[in-house]
């Protein structure tokens, strides 16, 4: 019964540590949604960089 608490408590843990990292951003930057954060794309001419993020996969957060 222990080792249950045990377990739950530290689910709970987990579960808050991942909620104050969204509710609190450590960095300025996210990853860019037009490229998924890869910093380029497959088109039909081959890999294209992104030209939201200039190939770097990050934008601003405020942006």
């Amino acid at each position: 019964m222990a080792f249950i608490r045990i377990i739950f408590f530290a689910l709970v843990l987990v579960g808050l540590y991942f909620l104050l990292r969204k509710l609190f951003p450590v960095s300025d930057y996210k990853k860019c949604g037009k490229c998924e954060g890869k910093g380029y794309w497959v088109a039909l001419r081959g890999r294209e960089s992104c030209d939201a993020c200039s190939g770097s996969g990050k934008v601003l957060r405020n942006s």
